[in-house]
């Protein structure tokens, strides 16, 4: 059965995204904590009202901006991969555009240097490995699965390179040659893994 949206909703669903882009602007240009909801919602063209009829706080707004920054990454990166075979070139394709991404001034300052204090670590974790971490499970998997890697049960070894990957991602953000950096962490996060063949 297919469900048709009325016009109600569609417009509902506009405003929200309008809203939400919005804030990536203004939490990029400004940071959580310097942003108002009345600086998003003239950068919307909503009024005040209209942005709190969507997101009950500043908080709850800036999540939704950071699940967007997340989603567009795992596209990018899911993307990125696709038709790729061999784990191992599936691994380093993964990883450098990630990476690649962390050099976006946008995900920058939303994704790596604003979501840890604004949303909390224990909440900004969270969310990473809803959007990561099965993803990095699956590609240590592949390399395990086809013997180039020893890896012990569990996930531990996927939450580790989740980790030196989120490392590695501040590196490039922070760099002054994002190009250059991005190369050098990539093949660091390499060689980890190679470490466990």
């Amino acid at each position: 059965m297919v469900t048709v949206k009325s016009r109600r909703e569609e417009y509902a669903e506009t405003t929200r995204a309008a809203i939400v882009e919005a804030a990536v602007e203004r939490f990029s240009a400004d940071g959580f904590s310097r942003t108002s909801m009345d600086a998003i919602a003239e950068t919307a063209r909503v009024t005040k009202g209209a942005v709190y009829h969507h997101f009950r706080d500043k908080a709850e707004l800036f999540e939704a901006v950071f699940v967007l920054m997340e989603e567009r990454l795992l596209a990018k990166v899911t993307a990125g991969v696709a038709g790729m075979t061999d784990p191992w070139a599936l691994m380093a394709k993964g990883i450098d555009v990630f990476l690649e991404e962390c050099g976006d001034a946008d995900f920058r300052r939303i994704a790596l240097e604003e979501a840890p204090a604004a949303l909390g670590w224990a909440r900004w974790k969270e969310t990473e490995e809803k959007y990561f971490l099965g993803l990095v499970t699956g590609a240590v998997a592949g390399l395990a699965d086809a013997g180039l890697i020893a890896i012990p049960p569990g996930d531990l070894t996927a939450r580790m390179l989740l980790a030196a990957m989120s490392e590695a991602g501040v590196a490039v953000a922070t760099s002054a040659d994002p190009d250059e950096e991005r190369r050098r962490v990539g093949a660091l996060v390499l060689r980890l893994l190679e470490g466990l063949r």
